[in-house]
Order: C-alpha cells, then sequence, then structure tokens
C-alpha cells in the first residue's frame, strides 16, 4: 500500500496540472485555481510524510512497480531514506512557494504559473523517487522544461526571455549528453534499471569498462549542468533576477538539487559494486573531478558575491558557493560524505528558499533589486526581516541555526577525505561570509535611502514566519540533539552505503526471476 502512495505522490501534481485549465474555466477566480493547487501540494506533502516514516520505520528500501511491471523490464521508483527526505522537504517548499505565490503573482498569467508549478513539483519528485536511469532522464526534462518557462513567465520582458532561453539551451545539451549516456548505458549492459546495471557491471568486458567509465563522464557533467556548479554555473546568475522571485527561491532551493540527487544515484547506488579495479578507478577518477569542481565553485562562487549590487545575483552566486559544497561532499564517497550532503541539502534548501522569498518583499516595497535601494527594507517590513536575518545568518554558519552543523559535518568529511579540500572549503565559506554579512548589514541595519511603499502579502509573511521557525526548529533540535541526527541522517547515509548489499538484494529479489 505505502509503494503504492510513493508512485502516486509524482503523479498527483502532474494530474493537477492538467485539470488546471477546467479549474480556471469554471471559476475565472486568481484564488480558486490557485487554492485548488495549494491543496494538491498539501495532500502531496502530507503523503510524502507517510512515505517517509514509513522509509525509516523498515530496513528496506520502497521499491513500487509502475503498472505492476516488475524490473527490469518495468520502470521502478526506488525511495531509500535518502530519496524519502529529499521528497519530503521538496513537497513541503514547494507548498510553501505556492502560499507564498498567492500573495505575489497577481497578474493574468496565473494559470500558466500555476501549471508549470505543478508540473515542476511533479518532475522533482520524480527525480528524487525514480530508480530507472531512463525514467530520471524524463523526470529531469520535466524538470527543466517547466523550470525554463517560469524563468520566462515575464514574457514582456527581453531580459526575461534571453535569460530563460540560455537557460533552456544549456539546459538541454546537458539533457543531450544524459540521453547519450543512457544509450551506451542499455547498448552495452542491457539495462536501464539502477539496481541491475550495478549488478551487470561485476562482470564487464574491456569495452564494457570504457563505456562504463563515458556513461559516468556524462552522466556528471549532465549533473554539474543542472545544479549550476563550475564551469556550468554561467545561466544559473542570469535566471534568479529575471524569474518571479518566488521563482528564483524554487530554482535555488529546490530544482538546482536534481544534479546532486543524480550524483547520489550514479555514486552510491549503481556504482556500489565497482570495488575492484579498474571500475573502481574510474568511479574514484570521476568523483575526483566532481569534487574539484564543487572546490572551484565554492571559491568562485564566494568571490563573485562580494562583487555584486543586485541581490538576486548576490544570492545566486550563493547558490554556485553552496552547489560547490554539495558535489564536495557527495563526491567523497564516504559515510560522513553522505550524512554531510543529505544534512547540508535540508538546510540549503530551507534557507535559500526562504532568504529569496524574504527578499522579494522588499524588492516589491522598493521595486529594485539593487542592494543600496534595498537599504533599511529589513527595519521596515519586521517579519520578512527576521526571515532574511535567519536564514542569512543560516547560509553563513552561525550556530545555533542549522548552517552550523552543516558546515561542520561536511568538514569533517572533506577532512577525512583529503585536508586541502577542507582548507578550501573554510576559505570559501570564510569569503562567502563576508558577502553574507555586508548584505545583511544593509537590508537590516542600513539607512533607508529609497521610498519604500507598503505591501498587502499578509499570507507571504506568514508562509515566512513557519519557514523561519522551522529553520529554527532544524538548527536547535538537530546541533542539541545528535542522537536524533545520526537517527535521521546518519542512518540514511548508511542505508546507501554500509548496509548497501542489503539494500540492492531487496531490490534484487523484486525483479523478474530468469
Amino acid at each position: 500500500m505505502i509503494e503504492i502512495i510513493a508512485g502516486l505522490i509524482p503523479f498527483l501534481p502532474a494530474f493537477a496540472g492538467f485539470t488546471i485549465p477546467v479549474v480556471y474555466l469554471v471559476s475565472r477566480k486568481r484564488l480558486v485555481v490557485m487554492g485548488y493547487a495549494a491543496l494538491v501540494m498539501s495532500i502531496v506533502a502530507a503523503l510524502s510524510a507517510i512515505v517517509a516514516v514509513e522509509a525509516y520505520s523498515v530496513d528496506h528500501p520502497l521499491v513500487f512497480k509502475a503498472g505492476g511491471w516488475p524490473a527490469p523490464v518495468g520502470i521502478t521508483y526506488i525511495v531509500d531514506r535518502f530519496c524519502a527526505v529529499v521528497g519530503l522537504l521538496t513537497s513541503l517548499i514547494v507548498l510553501a512557494i505556492m502560499l507564498y505565490s498567492l500573495s505575489y503573482i497577481v497578474d493574468e498569467a496565473y494559470p500558466w504559473y500555476t501549471i508549470l508549478l505543478l508540473g515542476n513539483e511533479a518532475g522533482l519528485l520524480g527525480v528524487a523517487y525514480t530508480g530507472d536511469l531512463f525514467n530520471l532522464f524524463v523526470m529531469l526534462e520535466v524538470t527543466g522544461v517547466s523550470a525554463y518557462g517560469l524563468v520566462m513567465y515575464y514574457r514582456r520582458r527581453p531580459i526575461s526571455l534571453i535569460s530563460g532561453l540560455k537557460y533552456a539551451f544549456i539546459g538541454s545539451l546537458g539533457t543531450s549528453l544524459y540521453l547519450l549516456a543512457m544509450g551506451l548505458t542499455y547498448s552495452f549492459y542491457g539495462t536501464l534499471n539502477l539496481v541491475d546495471f550495478s549488478y551487470k557491471a561485476i562482470s564487464s568486458s574491456e569495452l564494457q569498462v570504457f563505456a562504463y567509465g563515458l556513461i559516468l563522464v556524462l552522466a556528471s557533467w549532465t549533473f554539474s549542468i543542472k545544479s549550476g556548479v563550475f564551469p556550468n554555473h554561467f545561466w544559473l546568475p542570469d535566471a534568479h533576477p529575471a524569474a518571479p522571485t518566488p521563482i528564483s527561491a524554487l530554482l535555488s532551493g529546490l530544482v538546482v538539487n536534481t544534479g546532486v540527487i543524480g550524483l547520489y544515484k550514479f555514486f552510491y547506488i549503481a556504482s556500489w559494486s565497482t570495488t575492484k579495479p579498474p571500475l573502481n578507478t574510474i568511479t574514484h577518477l570521476v568523483s575526483l573531478v566532481t569534487i574539484t569542481m564543487g572546490a572551484l565553485s565554492g571559491v568562485f562562487g564566494a568571490l563573485l558575491m562580494n562583487i555584486q549590487r543586485d541581490i538576486k545575483r548576490l544570492i545566486a552566486y550563493s547558490t554556485v558557493m553552496n552547489l560547490g559544497f554539495l558535489f564536495m561532499g557527495v563526491s567523497c564517497l564516504t559515510l560522513k560524505g553522505l550524512q554531510a550532503t543529505l544534512y547540508y541539502v535540508i538546510t540549503h534548501s530551507l534557507a535559500k528558499s526562504t532568504l529569496f522569498l524574504s527578499t522579494g518583499v522588499f524588492i516589491k516595497a522598493a521595486e529594485s533589486r539593487n542592494l543600496s535601494d534595498l537599504s533599511g527594507a529589513g527595519m521596515k517590513f519586521k517579519v520578512a526581516g527576521v526571515a532574511f536575518a535567519a536564514s542569512t545568518l543560516t547560509l553563513a554558519g552561525i550556530p545555533p541555526l542549522p548552517g552550523f552543523l552543516a558546515k561542520l559535518l561536511l568538514y569533517e568529511a572533506l577532512f577525512e577525505y583529503n585536508v586541502v579540500l577542507a582548507v578550501l572549503m573554510i576559505i570559501a565559506s570564510a569569503i562567502g561570509l563576508l558577502a553574507y554579512m555586508r548584505m545583511m548589514y544593509i537590508i537590516v541595519f542600513g539607512t533607508t535611502v529609497t521610498q519604500l511603499r507598503g505591501v498587502d502579502m499578509k499570507l507571504a509573511q506568514t508562509t515566512l514566519v513557519v519557514l523561519t521557525a522551522l529553520i529554527v526548529l532544524v538548527g536547535v533540535v538537530f546541533l542539541f540533539n545528535p542522537d536524533l541526527t545520526q537517527s535521521i541522517v546518519g542512518s540514511a547515509a548508511m542505508q546507501s552505503t554500509v548496509n548497501i548489499e542489503e539494500y540492492v538484494e531487496y531490490v534484487k529479489n523484486t525483479f523478474i526471476q530468469p
């Protein structure tokens, strides 16, 4: 029964998206259309919570067979603890963005906005849950296409169209590379199922070994594009300012996670069996490349944060920095690395979404994204100001907020892997800290120099209160309760590392037996 719910979760928002035109034609009211979408998202969040609880109550991943067809013939969803947490996090943040949008999106194009946001949620949840490599491609495309449309939402603004088309071109190039990797996978290994691929890789011939390396390289490059990691970051700083602020929160808080999830599925699930040369050599070489890209992305993003005047571009480069950190964590291929990655994903998604959403209130009031024009806005709009301060301090790594523990866990994982990488992470964090503090000083403590008009965004501010409370709660509870951290984050990482053989053996037993 729970497995069926897991399969239903990505389907529900997609189905709701197709029914939005009917709701619109019947009601012709913005609140009815967007409220209907919020209701569906609430149901999805509740179901995601049920699946997450079940994933932690059993010792094996949940396996859903689409259409009743077992793998490797059919498409399966494999919901382990890591993916269950990511799915719950995604559904909650998308719901918050939808509720915020009820106050923010008030023009006549709201039906299209709602449809695309529902489609994006379906893609994100599909990426998190799928255990099929080709279905991962499909879900990446669903996420990408809807995100391209949302970036170009202000279709009468040239910058929105240019940024959206740039994003679409680079994103499509990435998924094309991934599709090529899938062609190689099926051609050389005869399967597209994650676990089945991992078993067939054990007995690879010389030609298959070469194909394995090429598959891993193409997939990893695709995921670096999806996450906006250096040197494939250039679409991200333009897309954020061009998109509506709730969509900037979606892009930075959730969409960029798809690359990290993709790396997790390849490095930890598809490659678990590559413990002997030459396959393990290839896996570690590719992971070394991605961890180096992550380190460069962290330093590069931190440096560019400090020269930005557009607040959205500043936060966008913060995403480049933080996704670099996430690539470093997931590429460690260790228990500590995966544990740090999961907690960092939770922290970054919550804080970055809240930071963008609080900034949206200031931008509405000042009708400008220039930092100097937003000076003192945090004091005038106190709810948004507190949310802004809490999310900024979280990203800066100030205790007891969750960013401190996230950076500590990542530092420990990197120190165990390579001291130089740990030092680079600290340097990047210190440089980023300067930009965060400068931004916070201007917004919260600066002197007002621009006339700030009043904004009626009560539901948006209520959403910010809930998100801020959640950030503080996550920080305090996990920091002062190591046992809880271990039982949630640690057990999820352990299931996909230490206990990986039991994991894949359970999934394999659901296959069609020869």
